[in-house]
């Protein structure tokens, strides 16, 4: 029998439960992701910073079905997302080098914007590549995007998510269709 590779799930809490999964699946050496962003907070009178999920109740999990089925049956508020128009019950994956550029370029970032993929048209921007930097082999889209001055690379997860990190122009090579 063929062993099961290791593949990015996207998951998700219901019913915004809190949850001590993901402390499990830490403990268990599971590889995990949440997006974060920062967001000032009032706290006995005073301003903090505090990073929040961009959504409360997304999960990026590194990992086999068989490695996740008893972390599933221990909690019965976590669950796969579900891939649109796909087959009934066909698991959100997200693809390797997807997830990496993504997460590289989050981690990279001082100030990422998140979107949903229905708030970015994507077919209007650039296809590029960039060179150097914090960045450096990072492909996306190079575009204007709400909330930003300057035009910014997106890098999307499909059905998902997606970021724009600001970069410099100079590091950009426009790659062709």
């Amino acid at each position: 029998m063929e062993e099961e590779r290791l593949v990015w799930y996207v998951m998700r809490f219901l019913y915004n439960r809190k949850s001590d999964t993901r402390d499990r699946l830490d403990k268990a050496s599971v590889e995990t992701f949440v997006p974060m962003r920062c967001e000032i907070k009032n706290r006995n009178g005073k301003k903090i910073r505090a990073y929040v999920p961009v959504i409360w109740d997304l999960l990026f999990v590194h990992s086999t079905e068989k490695v996740l089925a008893p972390f599933l049956e221990a909690d019965n508020y976590f669950q796969y997302r579900y891939r649109r128009g796909g087959r009934q019950a066909e698991p959100l994956i997200i693809p390797d080098s997807q997830m990496e550029q993504f997460i590289n370029a989050v981690k990279g970032s001082e100030r990422p914007i998140y979107f949903t993929p229905q708030e970015l048209n994507i077919d209007k921007g650039t296809r590029i590549r960039i060179h150097g930097g914090p960045f450096d082999g990072i492909e996306g889209i190079f575009m204007k995007v709400k909330g930003a001055k300057a035009k910014r690379l997106v890098i999307e997860l499909p059905n998902t998510l997606a970021v724009a990190v600001e970069v410099n122009p100079d590091l950009i090579e426009i790659l062709s269709e």
